[in-house]
């Protein structure tokens, strides 16, 4: 192929991927900030221009393919590390970072979410929440927290993020350290609560659980498929789909396994199925 040919398959290569980038944030398949990550990548850019330049005085045609190469290359890397959502990116400005876990024995947290909500066990802070890096509806999060004498109340909502900050879901790294009280609202909840110590858990909506070694009382309201270890002494309160292994008692069912209790509590009217893992 002949380099002016070349060059112009490598400037419509950039139109693609700008027009793709636009495309994902009108379909939401990109948060709108990743538009601020790659402006603030604005030096990088600097790299082609001044190839551009150079070739430009040089009168050369065999490279001139590669300022546009060399652009491409510099918006995809921007996009990559924007999904993988690198904290030092304008995007992450977003994300909710909570105050140590030293000397926080207890924590009651309630988050109700009309998007998707996912929670996990981690190290680090207290409590992290990081906003999904798609488009959507949902603003970015905020908290009320209340603390005495280590025990601590947090409260965390979504706030207007204007017309930069919209998602679709959110992600909650909980710190394994203290007891945990949660209640949780959210139409896609998916809960694992491995790793963390639960006294109780109250969860409305839909999803699903998973339920730790260390988790006491899970209380549903909605539809959810529940996961517990297997072999663990499970008691079921309310209507459920339960292993076929599993006895009948005057509340609900229980368990064949032995060791302290995780007891599921089932409002009425939820749909609820109950798995060994």
């Amino acid at each position: 192929m002949p380099s002016s040919l070349w060059t112009v398959w490598a400037w419509l290569m950039v139109a693609l991927g700008g027009i793709s980038i636009g495309a994902g944030i009108v379909g939401g398949i990109l948060a709108p900030t990743v538009l601020l990550d790659i402006v603030s990548f604005w030096p990088l850019a600097a790299i082609p221009l001044i190839a551009g330049i150079v070739l430009w005085r040089r009168r050369s045609s065999k490279l001139g393919a590669v300022p546009p190469l060399l652009l491409l290359s510099f918006v995809m890397l921007v996009v990559v590390l924007h999904l993988i959502g690198w904290s030092k990116l304008p995007s992450a400005a977003g994300d909710l970072i909570g105050p140590s876990a030293a000397d926080v024995s207890e924590v009651s947290m309630t988050v109700s979410l009309p998007g998707a909500l996912a929670i996990r066990e981690g190290d680090g802070p207290l409590y992290v929440v990081r906003l999904a890096r798609s488009g959507g509806s949902l603003g970015v999060p905020e908290a009320l927290e209340s603390s005495v004498d280590g025990t601590m109340d947090v409260d965390i909502h979504q706030r207007d993020g204007g017309r930069w900050f919209r998602t679709n879901a959110w992600s909650a790294v909980l710190n394994g350290g203290p007891m945990w009280t949660l209640d949780l609202s959210s139409p896609s909840l998916d809960v694992d609560l491995n790793g963390l110590n639960v006294g109780s858990a109250m969860v409305d909506g839909g999803g699903s659980v998973v339920a730790g070694a260390s988790t006491s009382t899970i209380s549903v309201t909605g539809s959810f498929t529940i996961e517990v270890p297997s072999g663990a002494k499970v008691e079921v309160y309310g209507s459920a789909d339960v292993p076929g292994s599993w006895a009948s008692t005057d509340d609900g069912f229980q368990s064949p396994g032995q060791g302290s209790s995780i007891v599921i509590d089932v409002t009425e009217g939820s749909h609820v199925v109950i798995k060994e893992r």
